[in-house]
């Protein structure tokens, strides 16, 4: 069983990035009453990935634990998830293949993920409650924008103890 880490920009460098307010470059604005954080070129993509598309996701929550039993990537683009309400949330990568080793990590109010292109990754899954995000990725004309991969076992989450 794997315990989920804090999603931190640290330790999920490696596969994408956080995005959150104070981070990037950041300047106030509306003489002073503003913090603006910006963070241009947040989301990669190959020559194949022309069309920007925005998706709206409505997760209901999980419950105690998760039984991962697919991953998927984006080969062409990242991958980025905006909750879109003051909720916990869990994102799950793979270092390497899906039929290695799974890391996990909680997400919180007010922060962003970007799963970098390539990066293996199970929907994004509501911890609490019932959970809307936004999301954005490059498409291609082709329609080859996501791989799938059955697990052949199980990964499994532990979505009630604490995280580390």
């Amino acid at each position: 069983m794997i315990s989920p880490v804090l999603l931190t920009p640290a330790t999920f460098a490696p596969f994408g990035r956080v995005l959150q307010p104070g981070l990037g470059s950041v300047k106030r604005i509306r003489d002073g009453a503003v913090r603006l954080s910006q963070n241009p070129d947040f989301l990669d993509r190959d020559a194949d990935a022309v069309d920007l598309a925005l998706d709206f996701y409505d997760v209901a929550p999980h419950g105690a634990r998760l039984d991962a039993v697919q991953a998927e990537r984006h080969p062409h683009s990242a991958q980025l998830f905006v909750p879109l309400a003051e909720a916990r949330y869990l994102v799950v990568v793979w270092p390497m293949h899906p039929d290695a080793h799974a890391r996990a990590f909680v997400g919180g109010p007010g922060q962003a993920v970007i799963y970098k292109p390539g990066i293996w990754h199970h929907g994004i899954v509501a911890i609490e409650r019932q959970t809307p995000f936004a999301s954005l990725l490059w498409r291609t004309k082709t329609g080859n924008d996501t791989e799938f991969f059955a697990l052949p076992k199980p990964v499994v989450i532990d979505l009630e103890g604490p995280v580390q």
